[in-house]
Order: C-alpha cells, then structure tokens, then sequence
C-alpha cells in the first residue's frame, strides 16, 4: 500500500497557509516519459518545462512545508530521476 500524507496540524490551521516550491529534475532520457508522468500524478504539481537533456521543471503547491517534503520524498525514488534541485519556496499565511 502507498504512503498516504498525515498531517499532524489540523485542517483548520493548514487552510491559513500556502506554500509553493519549483523544482528541476534531471530524468534519464530514455525514463523522462515516466519521470514526467509521476510528477503530472503527483498532487499539487504542474510541468512548466521539459528540455531535451532531460530536465524538467516543475512546481509543487501545498498547505504545508511538511507536504512538499513528503510529496518530493515520494518523487526522488523514482528509478528513471538521476537528480532532483529545488529551485525557490514561497511561503504566504492567510493575512499575507
């Protein structure tokens, strides 16, 4: 069974937050269909960019800090990824 994200604030404290982190990725080319369909499954990410060396650049949006790390750390072992940078967070609280 996959690993399911539990947050241990509660719903009403996330929804005061917003956080979203870009990424590239660097996907083996013959992997880089895969690599880019994990990342388009993934909840809260979108592909801006795919280059022809493999690189793919992406955003991840969440309530939390604790989810990008979780949804990332559900990425990074994917066998096709040679390497995964992160690139620029943004973190915004309800009153911002």
């Amino acid at each position: 069974m996959p690993e399911t994200y539990t947050p241990a604030q509660s719903q009403e404290e996330q929804a005061h937050e917003y956080h979203v982190a870009s990424f590239v990725a660097h996907a083996q080319m013959h992997q880089i269909e895969s690599v880019s369909n994990e990342i388009s499954l993934t909840e809260g990410a979108e592909i801006h960019a795919i280059s022809g060396e493999g690189k793919i650049v992406f955003t991840l949006e969440a309530s939390t800090q604790k989810k990008i790390g979780f949804l990332i750390d559900q990425l990074k072992h994917h066998i096709g990824l040679l390497s995964l940078s992160p690139v620029y967070h943004q973190f915004l609280t309800e009153q911002e």
